[in-house]
């Protein structure tokens, strides 16, 4: 059986490599909140952030390199938390964390270092997940897979396909395929499921309001009809579905009931 590799696959009993080696960093004195920090860059790790560095090479080496704690990490006044990521072996793509302690609850803010800055926020209680009382490393975690998974469906998944869509970059999520990957799909959808999509995010929004969609469509659903300029297409698209549909309850009236034949 292969060794886990990633933080909620830890156990009371052990911990994986990647946290067990980051936690050296911390002193004795070490605080809940560090802990739970420190756990916080290791998810950030999982989904292809890193810490930055100014080394040339650190780009070309980075999941060689052991997970560490940057010095300056924290400021002694206020207790703030300030970390730079970078994505992935690309070094041009840097966001932030800040993370803001109050009493026993902290707040994380993770948001791109560029002109158009949208922050992802989140809110944890340190103590659902910290165990500042135990002796041994492995137990002063707790309930690692509920935070894995809603840190990363809350901050770090979206940021990265955030990331990636600015940076004109392939990433494993659909809103990072090429926007004519994304039009060949809603082309292959029907009009209640494109005005779902729709819905989901401002670009597919955008999206189903492309001319050369409806053009598609309106070759597919009503190949008889002809548009003669592809930003009226739409419109020509609704009047035909409309008849359609006034045509089919009206049909729906005269014959309510399917005919039966007795032989």
């Amino acid at each position: 059986m292969s060794e886990p590799i990633l933080a909620e696959d830890s156990t009371i009993m052990k911990l994986v490599p990647s946290l067990e080696g980051i936690l050296k960093d911390l002193d004795e004195n070490a605080k809940a909140h560090d802990y739970l920090v420190a756990l916080v860059i290791v998810f950030l790790s999982e989904s292809g952030f890193y810490v930055s560095s100014s080394d040339k090479d650190h780009s070309q080496n980075l999941r060689l390199w052991p997970l560490h704690i940057p010095k300056d990490w924290k400021s002694k006044e206020r207790g703030i938390y300030e970390i730079c990521f970078q994505l992935g072996v690309f070094s041009e793509v840097k966001c932030k964390l800040v993370a803001i302690p109050s009493q026993d609850t902290i707040i994380l803010n993770f948001f791109p270092l560029t002109n158009e800055k949208q922050t992802y926020c989140m809110c944890i209680q340190t103590l659902m997940y910290v165990n500042p009382f135990s002796s041994d490393l492995s137990g002063r975690y707790r309930n690692l897979k509920a935070i894995s998974h809603r840190f990363k469906d809350v901050i770090a998944t979206p940021m990265r396909s955030d990331l990636l869509i600015r940076a004109n970059l392939m990433g494993p999520s659909l809103l990072c395929l090429p926007m004519e990957c994304k039009l060949k799909i809603l082309t292959m959808l029907d009009v209640h499921s494109i005005s779902q999509m729709a819905l989901c995010c401002s670009e597919f929004h955008r999206l189903s309001y492309e001319p050369v969609l409806w053009q598609k469509l309106l070759q597919r659903d009503y190949p008889q009809t002809r548009c003669e300029s592809i930003n009226n297409c739409k419109h020509i698209y609704q009047e035909c579905y409309r008849n359609q549909q006034s045509l089919l309850s009206s049909i729906n009236r005269h014959y309510p009931h399917p005919f039966f034949f007795r032989y």
